[in-house]
């Protein structure tokens, strides 16, 4: 089973639903995980307080000393990563409970010589109510239809070894730093597999 690493920067989400993210790794099938949390000098206490409390002891809490936005965050993040792949988690955002062990087995059907570098799977979104809406699913790999636009999105992983070749995300780019990342993973022809299913919810925050 591949060790998974997900990242997840924070900055100043709405309390409730970094807890629901939170509790959405805890809850994962596979044990096989780390979660590296980078709090992006939050100036919310109650982010504070929420990161600063118990934790699985799989999870690490990282705080930055200035703010440096979602790149550098996810960079802090990387840096701290031993996985072989990594996670992209955004601070609202609710996994599925199967999404890692789903991820693994996809990863695990391939042959060595197929091995993916990237995976990716269907989302839904997490509406203001709560309830789950307009599921998204996604085509095979076209590195067409990712030029005009970020199809993939959520949820990715990604093998950390070739994130570290790509040099992670890039400064300036922040808003649109993992379609940037995703784009020169493909600019250098690397494997990406869809994962059918909607494994994560991305949550439509009222903020």
């Amino acid at each position: 089973m591949p060790l998974f690493s997900i990242l997840t920067a924070v900055f100043d989400p709405e309390p409730g639903h970094l807890a629901a993210c939170l509790s959405s790794v805890d809850a994962q099938t596979s044990a096989d995980w780390e979660h590296i949390v980078v709090d992006d000098c939050s100036t919310r206490a109650e982010i504070s307080e929420l990161l600063g409390g118990d934790h699985d002891q799989r999870r690490t809490i990282i705080r930055r000393v200035a703010n440096g936005g979602i790149a550098a965050a996810s960079n802090d993040a990387l840096l701290a990563a031993s996985g072989d792949y990594v996670v992209l988690l955004d601070h609202d955002d609710v996994l599925e409970p199967a999404a890692l062990e789903r991820m693994a087995a996809a990863i695990e059907a391939c042959t060595p010589a197929e091995a993916p570098d990237v995976l990716y799977s269907d989302h839904d979104l997490l509406r203001t109510d709560g309830r789950y809406a307009s599921p998204m699913y996604k085509p095979v790999f076209s590195p067409i239809r990712l030029v005009n636009h970020n199809y993939i999105t959520h949820l990715v992983v990604i093998r950390r070894g070739v994130m570290q070749a790509v040099g992670g995300w890039r400064a300036g780019f922040d808003g649109a730093q993992d379609h940037d990342l995703l784009l020169r993973l493909a600019d250098q022809g690397r494997r990406f597999v869809r994962v059918p299913g909607v494994l994560l919810h991305w949550r439509q925050s009222p903020r």
